[in-house]
């Protein structure tokens, strides 16, 4: 049985501005699952084949340039075994798993001598997998792939100054070559973006923004060619979208300035400002995200996010990381990170 998480003592909360942003739904439960003094963050988690499938970077530090890719399976999501390590090229990071029929595919974002190079390795018995091959473009990192009446998309963004960021919609028939359709956005600090198609096959794609703290919504119709965009009203990042059982969640950083900040704020006008963080999940609907459970305490200044969900009977199941260090502004060359799993009832067991 997996542990309740400790709340945080009122007076804690009561200093921070910030959780005048309710959330009406509890955790059921939480633990640690990956705890070993390294640095273990960036998790994917997926079901496939009757397993639970996680993989995740596994480094010396959230900006050293040794990490590698961990994967691990297991039975009930309680007891795991390691089923494979690669270290493909430089810093391997930003897992991505995607289940098909067939197929479980993983993608790794690796930054080497500081330019990212997306791979993909497959496997088809869970046991035996392929090698890792390049496929899209040199310098952008694949995000979020998913399935849409049988054909694969994702976003992949450029990093770099704000000025030299984009993201483009990209499609594959299977799995492994990738073209892109669309610019979603250039030039004004874009970052991970996320996809929602719509029952209509129009598609949603959720930004995050390294101008402002505050990400964008954009949104499109076939064949994607044009986009518009209104703010998200909240702080995107490490984020990831869900429809179980017709409710539709998106997961991601929250962060908690003291004073409290307008999501419009520059970032840069926000250095030297006390920050608190957690992972929080909202629930989308009529274009708008409505607070609906933080997993763990703001208090701390740990950095926290990049969740990852599968659903379980009338809940779901959520990894995401936990940094052991305080956030000062920058992070540390070596420093230690954990993946915790959470249980949070679906919206419907919690009315």
């Amino acid at each position: 049985m997996m542990k309740p998480i400790h709340r945080v003592p009122d007076s804690i909360e009561k200093g921070l501005r910030f959780t005048r942003m309710e959330t009406p739904t509890e955790l059921s439960s939480s633990r640690r699952i990956v705890a070993d003094g390294r640095h273990n963050a960036f998790a994917a988690f997926v079901r496939w084949h009757g397993l639970y499938w996680l993989a995740f970077r596994k480094g010396s530090g959230h900006i050293a340039r040794d990490g590698d890719m961990v994967v691990q399976q297991s039975t009930d999501a309680e007891h795991w075994e390691q089923s494979l390590t690669l270290d493909v090229s430089g810093d391997d990071r930003d897992a991505q798993l995607l289940p098909t029929e067939g197929r479980l595919f993983l993608y790794i974002n690796s930054l080497n001598d500081g330019v990212f190079q997306t791979s993909v390795a497959s496997t088809e018995d869970g046991i035996r997998w392929s090698d890792p091959q390049p496929i899209y473009r040199s310098g952008y990192i694949l995000w979020k792939p998913v399935i849409h009446e049988g054909r694969y998309y994702a976003a992949a963004h450029r990093p770099g100054p704000p000025e030299h960021r984009e993201v483009h919609l990209v499609t594959s028939e299977d799995g492994i070559s990738w073209q892109k359709i669309s610019t979603i956005r250039a030039g004004q600090g874009e970052s991970e973006t996320t996809l929602l198609f719509g029952r209509h096959g129009e598609l949603t794609a959720f930004l995050r923004s390294e101008v402002t703290l505050g990400g964008a919504i954009l949104e499109s119709e076939p064949p994607y060619a044009h986009w518009t965009e209104r703010p998200a009203g909240v702080h995107l990042s490490g984020h990831a979208v869900y429809t179980f059982e017709g409710v539709t969640y998106l997961m991601g950083r929250l962060l908690a300035y003291e004073p409290a900040a307008d999501p419009a704020t520059l970032r840069a006008d926000l250095a030297g400002r006390s920050l608190h963080q957690a992972t929080i999940v909202y629930i989308y609907d009529e274009g708008q995200l409505h607070p609906y459970c933080r997993l763990g305490p703001l208090a701390g200044n740990h950095d926290s996010s990049y969740p990852a969900a599968v659903q379980d009977e009338d809940g779901m199941l959520i990894v995401y990381h936990r940094a052991a260090h305080e956030f000062a502004g920058e992070h540390r060359t070596r420093d230690a990170a954990d993946l915790f799993l959470s249980r949070v009832p679906l919206q419907s067991s919690a009315q």
